[in-house]
């Protein structure tokens, strides 16, 4: 079992998905959609074999059961956590590295990194937000969307800069300090820190402007940086190496969705970046 599910309650044998097991024929007499299993138990098993459009139907049942303007079931919701956990916990392993090798900016003073617990702890409670608050009269890919919303909120609890950058550009260059007089300025790469700025620019314009989704951008962003993070990779695939075989592996894993899931996403927003480029330039 692993920490986020335990800080949870989603253990196997845990009081909620007892609750579940109870409820399952109800859920499934009121909503069709259910019935592709007759009990919970059985539910796991059916998502290793069953096609993706499948699985996004009863993944968006159960958003629907858990969301206060929906069913209010805080069961259902801990059923689409359950289900949702190995991203989660791709997540959670995918930061613990990072964190090791390159430590998350302080400038947020009430979160600390200096433990594990405190990022199984946020991707724990920033997923049972999502799961709970999941927009399910308007999206599709509810797996996706739910992970990368979890990945892009720690990631912003946690003051990573490109997703403090997104948020708020005065935040992103402010720094935290006990003597503000003495204090020096962080060092940067300023030709990175602009690099860094432009293309927080670009997908915030992009997602307002309607040009790309809200999660297309997020998913974007992991694969440029799992791009960055790669020494090499294969270039002799579109979109610039961002295809490769081992960027799509790196992040299906973290994200939590297929590998032509992830090379398809980012193909369809790269294009639709570039063809809405002159755009995003008369508007600068």
């Amino acid at each position: 079992m692993s920490a986020v599910e335990e800080l949870l309650g989603l253990e196997d044998g845990g009081e909620l998905l007892e609750i579940a097991r109870c409820r399952w024929a109800e859920w499934s007499e009121a909503d069709a959609r259910f019935r592709v299993v007759a009990e919970y138990d059985q539910l796991r098993p059916w998502l290793r074999e069953a096609d993706y459009e499948a699985i996004d139907d009863i993944f968006l049942a159960l958003a629907e059961l858990a969301a206060p303007d929906g069913g209010n079931d805080v069961v259902a919701a801990g059923v689409l956590a359950k289900c949702l956990m190995p991203g989660a916990c791709q997540l959670a392993a995918w930061l613990h590295r990072r964190h090791k090798s390159q430590p998350f900016r302080d400038n947020q003073p009430a979160v600390s990194v200096g433990t594990a617990s405190v990022v199984d702890e946020l991707v724990a409670s920033q997923l049972w937000i999502e799961v709970r608050t999941v927009g399910w009269q308007r999206i599709r890919r509810v797996a996706a969307n739910i992970l990368l919303d979890t990945r892009a909120a720690v990631l912003l609890e946690l003051g990573d800069h490109f997703q403090v950058e997104r948020r708020d550009r005065s935040w992103a260059r402010t720094l935290v300090t006990d003597d503000p007089v003495n204090a020096a300025p962080p060092a940067t790469d300023e030709h990175g820190g602009e690099a860094v700025s432009e293309l927080a620019d670009l997908l915030a314009w992009a997602d307002e402007s309607e040009v790309i989704s809200s999660s297309d951008g997020q998913l974007l962003a992991s694969v440029l940086e799992e791009a960055a993070a790669l020494e090499t990779r294969n270039l002799r695939r579109g979109c610039g190496g961002f295809m490769s075989n081992e960027l799509s592996r790196r992040v299906a894993a973290r994200m939590g969705v297929s590998e032509s899931t992830v090379r398809r996403h980012t193909s369809r927003t790269v294009r639709a970046l570039a063809d809405a480029a002159p755009r995003f330039t008369n508007a600068c």
